[in-house]
């Protein structure tokens, strides 16, 4: 599969499960995400930034996965 073909993927899958954060996020698409390749040196850790970010109660469940989502998109096709 294709970078491209495996963000479509995880997109999909993320909305269609209806994610209410960046963990339920992960447990629905967290193997594709974890196989994407090429991921841009400055974003390796948007993840786990978001998960701190979460449970620090800097950021709300919809932020993080507006922040996966970015993540996601930014990785190159």
């Amino acid at each position: 599969m294709t970078n491209q073909q495996r963000k479509h993927f995880i997109i999909s899958a993320i909305e269609r499960a209806e994610c209410s954060d960046v963990h339920d996020a992960l447990r629905v698409a967290g193997e594709e995400i974890e196989c994407l390749e090429a991921i841009p040196f400055g974003s390796r850790n948007e993840i786990i930034r978001s998960c701190e970010d979460i449970a620090d109660g800097v950021i709300d469940g919809s932020e993080s996965i507006k922040r996966l989502l970015e993540f996601v998109n930014s990785v190159p096709d």
